[in-house]
């Protein structure tokens, strides 16, 4: 399929499957799906400039749909989504305005691949860190003796009756 502002052409089957993972992971994990669909479109030919902005039209459909899920559910703060929706107004504002500095002088793709890398390690770098410091503070050998998630004493069997009597929300 051809998109015409962009100049790609992906196929949309490609497209779907990616918003699918992508929306997948941002019912799981909130809007975290992105580390995904920005690199996907990427891979798929999009300029990094487009594959910005697609990425945060995408992330709209996408919180709109989360958020009224958790909204139901009782999940959400409105006070404090109201106070960081300011600084997040401020940001894109400004993140769309060095994508386009960066876009003029031709750094576009390396800037943004970098700045999406050190994120990346980053993340990994505290995820790392903070596996250590629980494990420091549980214990490393403890980690092996403890049962395995099959083996737990709150481990329910799901039986056809018991599901059956499962009440749904």
């Amino acid at each position: 399929m051809s998109f015409l502002i962009s100049g790609a052409h992906i196929d949309p089957i490609y497209l779907i499957g990616v918003g699918f993972v992508v929306g997948m992971l941002g019912g799981f994990f909130g809007v975290g799906g992105s580390f995904l669909a920005g690199p996907a479109l990427f891979a798929a030919g999009l300029p990094m400039n487009f594959v910005v902005g697609t990425d945060l039209a995408h992330i709209v459909g996408k919180s709109i749909v989360a958020a009224r899920k958790h909204r139901a559910l009782g999940n959400i703060d409105m006070k404090l989504g109201t106070i960081m929706v300011v600084g997040t107004i401020a940001g894109v504002e400004a993140g769309a305005q060095v994508i386009q500095w960066l876009r003029r002088t031709a750094h576009i793709d390396w800037a943004v691949g970098l700045t999406f890398l050190v994120i990346l390690l980053v993340i990994s770098g505290f995820m790392t860190w903070e596996s250590i410091q629980t494990l420091r503070a549980h214990g490393w050998a403890k980690a092996a003796d403890r049962p395995r998630s099959n083996e737990h004493p709150s481990r329910r069997e799901l039986t056809a009756s018991s599901a059956s009597n499962c009440r749904r929300t």
